[in-house]
C-alpha cells in the first residue's frame, strides 16, 4: 500500500476501494529543517531557488526512512501576504518570517486595499514551482501538501490581530467592513488554493488561527467563521484540510460539516472525544505538540505518539502528525524520527482485519 492509498483508506474510514489502511499515515511538517540539509540558515533556505527546496523535502523524507506519507510544497504560510504587496521580514536567523508592515493602518484603508495577486509575488510563484517539481518527482507515491491562510484569518495578517478583533466586536465597524474584507480575502484564498491544486498539490491546508476556541467563543465561531470556511472550501473544489490553529474540540462538531476532508487538531484536543463528536464525518490529523517537541527526548516523543495512536486508531480516520503550523527549527531530528517511527511500532492495523474487510467487499457470485 503506497502513501496515497494509505491516506485515502484512512480518511474514508476503510470504506474506499483501498479498504483498511495497513497502518496509520504520518505527516510530520519539517518545513524549516530543509536548511539543515543544505547547511544554511532558514532565511537563506527560504530564499533559495525552487530546486533546493524540493531537494531538501525529498532528502528529509529519506532521512526519516521514507516513512512519512507526505512532503510539503510550501515553505510557510506567512508568504501569502506578499500577494498584497507586503514584504517578508526575518527578525531571527532561524525562524519563520514575519510581515514587514501592516497593509491596513485604518479601517478606511479596506476600501482601497486591492485584490491579492499571485503573479505579483515572486514567493508565491516560486512555491507553485516547488509544488510542480515535487509532484513530478513523487508522483503517486507521496501526498504533496499545499497551504493557505484562511479568509477569516487573513485580515489579522493585514491589519493586526487586535484591530481585527476590534472590527469583529464593534457592531458599527463589523457592519461596514466585515463583508468587503472577507470578500477580498476569500477570493484570493480560493484562487491561491486552486493554483496549488493545479500545480500538483493533493491537498491544501487552510490555516485559520482566528477561528478556534482559543480566540473566539463558540457562538462567534458558528456565526462569523463557519459560513466563510464552508463557502471557501466549496469554491476551492479540491481536497482541503482545515486547521483552526488552536483549541478545536469545543467547536469540532461544527467544523466537521464545513466540507474539509480532515481537521487538524492540537494537543489540548482529546482525540477520542473529537472522534466521537465528528462521528466518522471527517478525518482527524494530530496532535503532538510541536513546541514541546523541541525539548522532549526521543523516548518521550515516542510515548506521546503511542498515546495519540491508541486514541486515534480505532475506527480509522486518523493521521498522526505534529500540530501546526510546523516543527520548530531547533527540534532535534531524532525527535522527528521518533514521531515517524511510532507508526511502525504502534500504528499498524491487524492483517486479519484487513483481510476480512477485503473479503466483505468482494461481490457475491450469483
Amino acid at each position: 500500500m503506497n502513501s496515497i492509498e494509505r491516506v485515502l483508506a484512512a480518511l474514508t474510514f476503510g470504506q474506499s476501494e483501498h479498504g483498511i489502511p495497513d497502518r496509520v499515515p504520518v505527516f510530520p511538517v519539517p518545513l524549516m529543517q530543509g536548511a539543515i540539509v543544505h547547511g544554511m540558515t532558514v532565511e537563506q533556505y527560504f530564499k533559495s531557488p525552487p530546486e533546493r527546496l524540493v531537494q531538501a523535502q525529498l532528502k528529509l523524507n529519506e532521512m526519516l526512512g521514507g516513512v512519512p506519507d507526505a512532503v510539503a510544497g510550501i515553505p510557510n504560510v506567512i508568504q501569502d501576504v506578499t500577494a498584497f504587496g507586503i514584504d517578508l521580514a526575518y527578525h531571527y536567523q532561524n525562524s519563520t518570517p514575519a510581515t514587514s508592515r501592516m497593509l491596513i493602518q485604518g479601517f478606511d484603508d479596506i476600501a482601497s486595499m486591492g485584490r491579492g495577486s499571485i503573479s505579483g509575488s515572486k514567493e508565491l510563484e516560486k512555491t507553485l514551482e516547488v509544488i510542480r517539481q515535487l509532484s513530478a518527482k513523487v508522483g503517486d507515491s507521496r501526498i504533496v501538501i499545499g497551504a493557505c491562510i484562511a479568509p477569516f484569518s487573513m485580515p489579522s495578517m493585514l491589519m493586526g490581530t487586535s484591530k481585527w478583533m476590534r472590527l469583529l466586536f464593534t457592531p458599527e465597524l463589523k457592519r461596514r467592513w466585515f463583508a468587503p474584507i472577507i470578500e477580498v480575502c476569500t477570493d484570493f484564498c480560493v484562487e491561491w488554493a486552486r493554483a496549488q491544486h493545479r500545480a500538483g498539490a493533493h491537498v491544501v491546508v487552510l490555516a485559520d488561527g482566528m477561528a478556534s476556541s482559543t480566540m473566539l467563543p463558540r457562538r462567534c465561531v458558528e456565526e462569523w467563521a463557519i459560513p466563510v470556511v464552508r463557502e471557501t472550501i466549496a469554491r476551492i473544489g479540491g481536497l482541503v484540510a482545515y486547521e483552526p490553529v488552536g483549541i478545536a474540540e469545543p467547536v469540532i462538531d461544527l467544523l466537521a460539516d464545513v466540507g474539509a476532508v480532515a481537521l487538524l487538531i492540537g494537543e489540548e484536543d482529546d482525540i477520542a472525544r473529537c472522534k466521537k463528536k465528528t462521528a466518522g464525518r471527517v478525518g482527524l490529523i494530530g496532535n503532538i505538540n510541536n513546541m514541546k517537541m523541541r525539548r522532549w527526548s526521543p523516548a518521550r516523543v515516542e510515548l506521546k505518539a503511542k498515546a495519540a495512536l491508541a486514541q486515534g486508531m480505532p475506527g480509522y480516520g486518523f493521521i498522526l502528525a505534529n500540530q501546526g503550523p510546523e516543527i520548530p527549527f531547533d527540534t532535534p531530528v531524532a525527535n522527528i524520527a521518533a514521531l515517524v517511527e511510532a507508526v511502525e511500532k504502534y500504528g499498524r492495523y491487524a492483517p486479519r482485519a484487513r483481510e476480512k474487510a477485503s473479503v466483505e467487499r468482494e461481490p457475491v457470485a450469483a
